[in-house]
């Protein structure tokens, strides 16, 4: 079984441990973040959401008048999206392929969960799904190193941890034109994350 494989069984049996451990607010820098995806959409915008989970951030994004389609890799939470009433389907980010093209692609504490070689891969898959000026927003956990991690779920999750200075050499090797990181210091146990939007050409 692979690391992200290992991730994703943990997710699958303890998805109410994860509903209710985390925050149901959209809030702070997260806000901002999504806010300054959202920023000059047209109305009818393409948006996809890799790993949706419980449907909080697609409701963000829905209440501001967007369409968005979910994406989650665990069953579960795709069943559980499906109840709220969102689209949403299973979906892979390292073994399923995504046509779009969409104006934007939202990933919040997902792309934190890959090696930097899966990140480098999925990274280039999203950038070949946008349409020219898109944008992929995602966030990660600023640190050095990787490691698993039992914390708030109990049972192992991998992480790979990233500074400012080790994404652009990645994103423009996928093949952004370019990209803002901004650096927060969150109210979360985890503090430290970083917010990324990253744009086609």
């Amino acid at each position: 079984m692979s690391g992200n494989d290992a991730t994703l069984r943990t997710y699958d049996t303890t998805i109410q441990s994860y509903v209710d451990g985390t925050s149901h607010a959209v809030e702070g820098a997260s806000r901002d973040w999504l806010e300054r995806a959202l920023d000059g959409l047209a109305p009818a915008a393409r948006i996809f959401e890799l790993g949706s989970a419980f449907g909080r951030d697609a409701a963000y994004v829905a209440a501001r008048g967007f369409s968005v389609e979910c994406s989650d890799a665990v069953e579960g939470f795709v069943a559980r999206l499906r109840e709220q009433g969102f689209a949403a389907r299973l979906f892979n980010a390292l073994h399923d392929p995504l046509p779009g093209p969409y104006d934007l692609i939202l990933a919040n504490a997902v792309m934190l969960h890959f090696t930097a070689a899966e990140f480098a891969l999925v990274a280039a898959k999203l950038r070949r799904a946008l349409a020219p000026g898109g944008r992929f927003a995602f966030s990660l956990k600023r640190g050095d190193g990787e490691e698993w991690s039992d914390a708030k779920l109990g049972a192992p999750r991998f992480f790979h941890y990233w500074q400012p200075e080790d994404l652009p050499a990645t994103l423009n090797t996928a093949g952004f034109a370019a990209w803002d990181i901004a650096a927060a210091h969150t109210g979360r146990k985890h503090a430290d994350w970083l917010y990324v939007i990253a744009q086609a050409g």
